[in-house]
């Protein structure tokens, strides 16, 4: 996709390997595709989009958004931001949507995009852009977002806990999260 100079048809001419519904398969080029429709519907960039609705409100302006070939903002990647300001993302889905005093986002859209869709493994499912685990009934909800290297946004609403992990761990990026489930969850569990 990346070489390409049109990622949208790019994705769109893809080969479906499974039928719909059927295999969990993860594609940034999906993500990209829901940029390209929100760009679309709204007619203003993703970015734009974003920096109006939850950015801004948040005070996040310190970050980087790439775009592609087409000037399209990507979708599955390419979105740098601070420590902090991952933070403050977590704790508006802790917080059903609510920043400060205001609901930014509608609490019927946090509990939908943070619900089990796609089942990938007995403790693993996908939502919209969430990863949902299971570790045992007992600990509740515990959804999380990941990114490339090691990059983590983990919300256990039970425990009004967000813990974000930042790191460039190129051989397992799945480390912070073994931390947060092996160190981090069994000492708040047990407070």
């Amino acid at each position: 996709m990346i070489p390409s100079k049109n990622w949208v048809n790019f994705v769109l001419h893809q080969a479906i390997d499974h039928p719909p519904g059927t295999e969990m398969v993860y594609s940034c080029g999906s993500s990209h595709l829901l940029s390209a429709i929100l760009h679309r519907s709204t007619g203003i960039d993703t970015v734009v989009f974003a920096n109006k609705h939850l950015f801004t409100p948040l005070g996040i302006t310190d970050y980087k958004w790439n775009h592609d070939a087409q000037g399209l903002a990507i979708g599955g990647f390419g979105l740098t931001m601070k420590t902090v300001d991952m933070l403050k993302i977590g704790a508006v889905y802790v917080n059903k949507g609510r920043w400060k005093s205001k609901q930014l986002i509608p609490l019927c859209w946090i509990e939908e995009s943070t619900s089990p869709k796609v089942r990938v493994n007995d403790t693993t499912s996908y939502a919209y852009h969430w990863w949902h685990t299971t570790f045992d009934n007992q600990l509740g909800k515990i959804f999380l977002a990941s990114g490339h290297e090691g990059q983590y946004i983990i919300v256990a609403p039970d425990y009004q806990l967000v813990t974000v992990f930042t790191s460039s761990i190129k051989d397992d990026a799945n480390r912070p999260f073994i931390y947060f489930k092996e160190y981090l969850l069994p000492y708040i569990i047990n407070q």
